[in-house]
């Protein structure tokens, strides 16, 4: 796309879909919503650069509509898809992209479920119940969860980025735990961000939950090195899908689908020298077979015993570009203590459609 003829605006975003799906159309999701600009013409910054990027990628933008018209045809509710695109042309549009993508992995497998899956507290850990992503249906069911793969991180580094712009020449750094909610990433983005950047302006300094920012002084030569270590990096985050233990299934198999993609999941997405594999497979090892002793308890019950509920842990690459091909795609990795195992012929389901495009693991434990 020609610089000059960029989508700028979440009504430009929201125009450029209707205008090439009757479905999105007919949402009406514009009359809803205010507008929001994602990056002013001559700005050398964008103000939401997710929403930037992916209204003016083509390829990503094919893969939405598509999606969301599978979904209209399986008879997703208008109020669900409208929400979709809400969400997508906000500060959550990575958050929606990665769910959007794990319905289109699905679809491409033409596979039977159902998305937003009312589930009570008696079915998954949440005490009050919530809606899962999905159900799968092999004919099996499977509930599931979706997330974006280093979401967190992502977050705090468009913050901290667009700190250091306002706050130039010096830079805004965040310490201490990242291991926050996304709704006050999402918020200190939105709404709380002023507020944020008055009081580093005045303290330099500033806490917002378990965050600590602060401003430092750029130096005249900046160094930043990063030593990229696939164990050590799946050792020090095995404890990542205990956040979203609270969705867990109690009495079915439940999968953790985490969706990768390179504008946010960095190096992990490339899989140089087969690093991804490693990386992945190390990382569904730790948790499963890492904490199998662990009587720390969440949500009333034993790690040791919430571990077990995550059946299988599955891997979605939705980089859309004309390589896509020529890669692993999907990545399946399954507990070998879940308390709640998919059948095999449940599995083989699962993976039979994808062919070469999906490597099934069963990780076994020490």
């Amino acid at each position: 796309m020609n610089q000059k003829n960029f989508l700028r605006t979440r009504y430009e975003w929201l125009d450029a879909l209707s205008s090439r799906s009757a479905v999105i159309k007919n949402l009406s999701v514009k009359e809803s919503v205010t507008d929001a600009v994602y990056r002013a013409a001559g700005a050398k910054n964008a103000a939401n650069a997710d929403a930037f990027n992916f209204s003016n990628s083509a390829e990503h933008n094919d893969a939405v509509i598509e999606t969301i018209e599978q979904l209209a045809a399986k008879s997703a509710s208008l109020a669900t898809l409208k929400k979709f695109i809400i969400d997508l042309t906000s500060q959550n549009t990575y958050g929606t992209f990665a769910e959007l993508s794990a319905y289109r992995f699905l679809l491409k497998g033409s596979h039977e479920f159902d998305i937003q899956a009312p589930m009570s507290g008696a079915s998954i850990l949440n005490p009050n119940g919530s809606d899962l992503d999905g159900v799968l249906r092999l004919p099996e069911e499977i509930c599931f969860d979706v997330k974006g793969f280093g979401f967190l991180d992502h977050l705090v580094t468009r913050l901290t980025k667009r700190l250091s712009d306002d706050l130039a020449p010096d830079l805004a750094v965040a310490q201490n735990s990242w291991d926050v909610a996304t709704e006050l990433l999402n918020d200190l983005l939105g709404k709380d961000y002023k507020p944020l950047l008055e009081e580093l302006k005045v303290k330099r300094e500033a806490t917002r939950d378990l965050i600590e920012f602060s401003v430092r002084a750029q130096q005249r030569i900046q160094v930043t090195q990063r030593e990229i270590n696939r164990e050590r990096a799946a050792k020090e985050n095995a404890e990542y899908p205990f956040r979203f233990a609270k969705q867990f299934a109690r009495h079915k198999p439940f999968f953790l689908i985490f969706v990768i993609h390179p504008w946010f999941s960095g190096s992990l997405q490339v899989n140089f020298g087969g690093s991804l594999q490693e990386f992945t497979s190390e990382f569904s090892k730790k948790f499963f077979c890492q904490f199998e002793s662990d009587k720390q308890m969440l949500f009333e019950i034993a790690r040791a015993e919430v571990a077990r509920l995550l059946s299988g842990i599955v891997f979605v690459d939705a980089w859309e570009d004309q390589q896509a091909s020529k890669r692993t795609k999907y990545r399946l990795f399954l507990n070998p203590n879940a308390t709640n195992k998919p059948k095999a012929e449940s599995v083989a389901a699962f993976a039979n459609p994808y062919g070469a495009d999906i490597t099934v693991n069963e990780v076994t434990c020490p």
